[in-house]
């Protein structure tokens, strides 16, 4: 029995003698105590899903900054003091905190196995495509553009760049342990991709800058398809600065390449297919310097007439009496029917509720006598468009009456970079080719001997169209606001790009419009002979 008990208290003196051993050792390195339960992380990034132009070149996350983690030694207190680093920092490492500092570059603070370089992605590099990409608010969420609508999605590709280290009970790192970065899904190329090629881009935005057009807007299109390459609209805005940019009088946020406005004599194409595809009659024509409709003059943009004159020479020179009277003979139904088919009067969805402007075009009871069906048939009065749905007009010419709804979204892109297309549904034969073709040879003319003579270059022939509409808006001094069109493809022997540029307050299509057009597509021209892009 005394055996028994004898053993018994033994091993409780040795359970005891263990316990306060452990004890005495937690006490005495607070380290080892809490190492298993003071893993730290710290989320260093978070990154949306990437925005692809259509070759994959990223115009978002498409630079870095870098986050630059340093372990509290003896040597990076050094460092630190060399670079200068404020009393916090210093005051934090020699304590034996961890440190996260932002850098530009992944060697500011030299190369050591104390110090990693994180890169870290920059949302913006510059403002291409600002107006279709749009920005983000403080919380991460879309505000415009395709940050906006495609939000869910752009969120959901995203990912978090982390660091996990072992510390104390107060937050400072142990000695000799190593940090453990966690990617989740923060270096992942997913995202979407759209149909804008970031070189025409810039060459369609440069070309806005050189022309000086202050408000306005440009569109390149895919002939084949109507994918829209460019889309570029002035005035812009800083990312970095919106606030600067609320009051603008200019209206800066505003995408004009989407919005709605008078047309003018652009619509003459219109109203020459809906006499070709219906068989009409199209004789020449005296043009005396004005037309009378329904008791209403309208003058010609040339006062003294254009004599007698044909269809090409109408169109390339933009004759409004010869337009007017065609249009009352073709009538409003069909000219309605026509602009319907070629996509007027309904708004481009660029998925996921990313809607164009619709435009205006007149009820058939406004089109009640014939000086409201001639004023339509050159494109004044209510009806409006957007300067897309101008340039999906004249794709429809240079692909041979084949109309494509232009579209923004190409696919997506997975983890790995890889495209998804999406699946396009074929286009509409709208027009016969025989009136694409009649059209085509007018529009030619008016590059070499019209009104877009100052579009012509010697690298290629075009085909284009000029337009100077009234708004029955006026300026400060009383002078009327007028919108300045100018539309066309090229090359004419085998179309490939659709341009089109608005300029508000301008002087005329042709002056203000023909440079600019000359100006993306002669650039895109040499870049594709050199070989410079995709």
């Amino acid at each position: 029995m005394k055996k028994r008990i004898l053993s018994f208290v033994l091993t409780v003196n040795f359970l005891f003698l263990f316990l306060f051993g452990r004890l005495f050792s937690i006490a005495v390195s607070p380290q080892t105590a809490s190492y298993q339960s003071s893993i730290r992380v710290k989320d260093i990034a978070t990154v949306r899903g990437t925005i692809y132009d259509t070759n994959l070149k990223p115009l978002t996350n498409d630079s870095y900054n870098y986050t630059t983690c340093l372990k509290p030694t003896t040597r990076t207190l050094k460092i630190l003091n060399e670079k200068g680093a404020d009393k916090e920092t210093l005051e934090k490492a020699s304590k034996g905190y961890f440190l996260f500092l932002p850098t530009e570059t992944a060697d500011f603070y030299g190369q050591s196995d104390d110090i990693k370089y994180l890169p870290t992605f920059k949302s913006y590099n510059g403002n291409t495509a600002l107006h279709i990409i749009g920005y983000t608010d403080s919380s991460g969420n879309g505000v415009c553009g395709i940050e906006k609508y495609y939000n869910a999605e752009l969120t959901n590709c995203g990912g978090t760049l982390s660091v996990a280290y072992s510390a104390d009970a107060n937050g400072r790192m142990l000695t000799g342990e190593d940090i453990e970065i966690r990617d989740n899904g923060y270096y992942d190329k997913d995202g979407i991709v759209l149909t804008i090629d970031k070189d025409i881009q810039l060459i369609t935005e440069n070309a806005l800058k050189k022309g000086n057009v202050q408000k306005g807007a440009a569109v390149v299109l895919d002939v084949e398809t109507s994918s829209i390459l460019a889309c570029a609209s002035t005035p812009t805005y800083d990312r970095d600065n919106l606030g600067d940019y609320i009051n603008s009088e200019g209206s800066p946020f505003l995408n004009r390449a989407f919005s709605a406005y008078p047309v003018g004599s652009v619509f003459k194409v219109i109203t020459t297919a809906a006499a070709l595809e219906n068989d009409i009659k199209i004789s020449d024509f005296n043009c005396t310097g004005s037309i009378e409709k329904s008791k209403n003059t309208f003058n010609c943009n040339k006062l003294e007439g254009h004599g007698s004159i044909d269809l090409s020479t109408a169109i390339s020179m933009s004759c409004n009496p010869y337009f007017i009277e065609l249009g009352t003979k073709v009538g409003a139904e069909k000219l309605l029917h026509t602009a319907e088919n070629a996509g007027f009067g309904k708004n481009t969805d660029l998925g996921h509720g990313y809607f164009t402007d619709e435009g205006i075009l007149p009820d058939i009871s406004e089109l009640n006598s014939d000086a409201a069906v001639g004023n339509f048939a050159f494109g004044q009065g209510r009806f409006t468009a957007t300067p897309l749905q101008i340039a999906a007009l004249f794709a429809t010419i240079a692909n041979n009456g084949v109309y494509n709804e232009p579209y923004l979204i190409k696919g997506t892109a997975d983890k790995n970079g890889a495209l998804s297309p999406n699946i396009r549904t074929s286009g509409i034969k709208v027009f016969k080719e025989s009136t694409c073709h009649t059209i085509k040879n007018a529009l030619l003319k008016t590059t070499t001997e019209g009104t877009g003579t100052m579009a012509f270059s010697s690298l290629f022939k075009s085909c284009t169209k000029t337009a100077t509409a009234q708004s029955g808006q006026y300026d400060e001094n009383g002078v009327e606001i007028k919108y300045c069109w100018f539309a066309g493809f090229f090359p004419y022997n085998n179309p490939k790009y659709v341009v089109c540029i608005l300029k508000e307050n301008g002087i005329s299509g042709g002056m203000d419009g023909g440079p600019v057009f000359k100006e993306i597509c002669e650039n895109i021209y040499i870049s594709e002979e050199l070989g410079v892009r995709n």
